[in-house]
């Protein structure tokens, strides 16, 4: 295994083949062959080269980057066998010859999904010095049928020694693996082993959507997990945004953060849906009194956004819902406690965030509720982006965010949505937002003011400035009223305050512009202030009051 350096290159461009000779006088060639994704591939190949005095000097294969190529190094006597070895793996089509990936070739099998951990096995092995060694190994590898995920080996930097990541198919077949290649006298240590339950971030070559699926096992249950499994094999779309997002994740400067938010919404998605069926519950807040003619009930499901249902006597009206995939169960919840889902007339949504906004068409299709939003959420429905036109710099990586979590929480874009009427004689303007219109509900007359755009295209609050009334969807939200768990399944810093924002700097000047506001609404009712509320998407009910908020601190804030 040659550790010499080369002195003249020969390039294929077109092939991506490269030929170079050594001082000693040897010859080299890297190439890039292409692979089926199935047991004993790399055998087959490792054989071949070694039958055809190829000695190997480097060979890598990673599945999750690549599951059709791998890249190799070998040593020949001479330019003529190693252009006979080129010329052979060409007429085996093995080569591809132009610039396409092989991944779109109709002709080779689909990736398989690995989803036992048991039969994983990560090791790494000293080979002799000598051809044919590494062929050897991977024969072996082969006779138990287990399909290789990741190879390296490199001569140059460690001569003779390789690690391998493999996937069988149960953990008995691991140790038979195991105590052959301990009778074969082989030198080599298990890095890791799925029987004992290691942490599946150390594993190389298991695709995203696999690794995404080990991180799941905690927290789903069987039966859940294979439905979301399946969701994900089946959907192009599901499976393009998750590589999508990955990749611009690691393209960008500014998606470090996001990315982990990305797994904090890819971990409370996948809760959610363990939370449904049997495992559904509702929390109920309320009743609460808001005028003469209006009662208040918080819906909180087990993960997502508040829903706030206003009764009165003729209609319900509900501001903001859950996630989507839990309306069949909120529905009968809801009608098992007293309350007709039939009468709910109305959904007014804050903004178009799968947490927000997921029983609106439902509701629609159910029972001909008519649902109300900005006109920026048809377009964020229709491109399928939060970020939607908003200008952010990580405007791209949020399409593949929106899929994503639509997917996973089964939103649906409501058939009609119906926009916001004018008031004729209503201010241009209040505290310091736009007001696009308003609606009445029993004896409270609402005022829908239009975001800035801070958080997320297509945001309104609708504030009952009389009473002091505002439904803020994800803003001013009482932190300390989350449980610790809570905290930690929402990761409220970065999940909704920071990091999936479209603008931070004009989500914080929102945020003091509401606290002001509702300062100043509570100051101007006098004793009555003191029922002035704040109803945000996530966490508890709390007063002006109960936040502590003072002139000096806004201004500090500013």
């Amino acid at each position: 295994m040659s550790t010499a350096k080369t002195t003249e290159t020969i390039q294929d461009a077109d092939q991506e083949l490269r030929l170079a000779r050594t001082p000693a006088g040897r010859w080299r060639l890297a190439a890039r062959p292409r692979l089926l994704d199935r047991p004993g591939e790399l055998a087959d190949l490792a054989a071949f080269l070694a039958a055809n005095n190829a000695n190997i000097l480097r060979f890598f294969y990673n599945r999750s980057e690549n599951p059709r190529l791998v890249r190799i190094e070998v040593d020949c006597a001479s330019a003529t066998e190693c252009g006979a070895l080129a010329d052979q793996l060409q007429r085996m089509d093995r080569l591809p010859t132009d610039d396409k990936e092989p991944e779109g070739d109709p002709n080779l099998p689909e990736v398989r999904t690995i989803m036992d951990q048991a039969g994983l096995l990560g090791i790494k092995a000293t080979l002799e010095d000598r051809p044919g060694s590494l062929a050897d190994l991977a024969e072996v590898l082969r006779n138990h049928d287990a399909n290789v995920i990741h190879m390296a080996y490199d001569g140059d930097a460690a001569p003779g020694l390789v690690e391998i990541a493999l996937a069988a198919g149960s953990p008995e077949q691991i140790s038979l693996l195991l105590a052959e290649l301990n009778r074969s006298g082989l030198h080599f240590h298990v890095q890791w082993q799925g029987a004992d339950g290691g942490p599946m971030d150390r594993v190389i070559g298991l695709s995203a959507i696999e690794q995404f699926l080990f991180r799941l096992r905690t927290i789903l249950p069987p039966d859940k997990l294979d439905r979301l499994k399946a969701l994900m094999e089946s959907s192009d779309e599901m499976g393009r945004a998750l590589l999508d997002f990955r990749r611009e994740s690691g393209e960008n400067p500014e998606a470090m953060a996001v990315s982990e938010v990305f797994s904090n919404i890819l971990h409370l998605a996948a809760a959610s849906i363990g939370k449904t069926g049997p495992r559904f519950s509702m929390r109920l807040t309320g009743p609460l009194r808001l005028s003469r003619e209006v009662v208040l009930y918080m819906l909180a499901c087990p993960t997502g956004a508040n829903g706030y249902l206003l009764r009165t006597r003729d209609e319900d009206v509900l501001v903001d819902t859950g996630y989507g995939l839990y309306y069949p169960d909120a529905r009968d919840w809801l009608a098992a406690h007293g309350f007709d889902p039939a009468r709910i007339r109305r959904v007014y949504v804050t903004h178009p965030d799968a947490d927000h906004a997921g029983w609106a068409a439902p509701l629609q299709e159910e029972f001909g509720a008519r649902v109300f939003m900005h006109p920026d959420a048809e377009e964020v429905f229709r491109h399928g982006n939060r970020a939607h036109n908003t200008g952010t710099r990580l405007q791209a990586l949020n399409v593949s965010f929106t899929r994503l979590i639509t997917k996973l929480t089964d939103l649906r874009a409501p058939a009609r949505i119906t926009h916001f009427t004018p008031l004729v004689g209503a201010p241009a303007e209040f505290g310091g937002f736009p007001t696009m219109g308003g609606f009445r509900v029993g004896d409270l007359d609402f005022l829908v003011l239009e975001s800035m755009g801070g958080h997320v295209a297509g945001q309104v609050f609708f504030l009952v400035p009389k009473q002091a009334l505002l439904f803020c969807g994800d803003y001013l939200i009482d932190v300390a009223s989350l449980s610790e768990r809570d905290k930690q399944t929402l990761s409220i810093p970065k999940y909704l305050m920071t990091s999936t924002n479209s603008d931070s700097r004009v989500f914080s000047r929102e945020m003091a512009l509401l606290r002001r506001m509702m300062l100043d609404l509570r100051r101007d009712m006098g004793t009555d202030g003191a029922s002035a509320r704040i109803f945000s998407g996530h966490g508890g009910l709390y007063t002006v009051d109960e936040a502590g908020w003072t002139d000096q601190t806004e201004e500090e804030g500013a």
